[in-house]
């Protein structure tokens, strides 16, 4: 992801994952960034948990509407 001469990946794609999927990558990134000691974890990576485990909770809310 790093190197320069690696394609960027849109932002949108043409198959959007669905909520089930979406749910599955966002629970494994908090579960990433849990795993790191608290003593290390920076305010950066803090943000990124909390942020994570907010689309967590309003894609589980759309998910159970009904919206997949």
């Amino acid at each position: 992801m790093f190197a320069s001469a690696e394609k960027e990946r849109p932002l949108i794609t043409d198959n959007p994952l669905t909520y089930k999927e979406q749910q599955d990558c966002i629970f494994h990134g908090i579960s990433r960034i849990a795993s790191i000691d608290p003593k290390e974890l920076t305010p950066e990576l803090q943000l990124i948990e909390n942020n994570m485990a907010m689309a967590f909770c309003l894609n589980l809310q759309m998910f159970n509407r009904g919206l997949k």
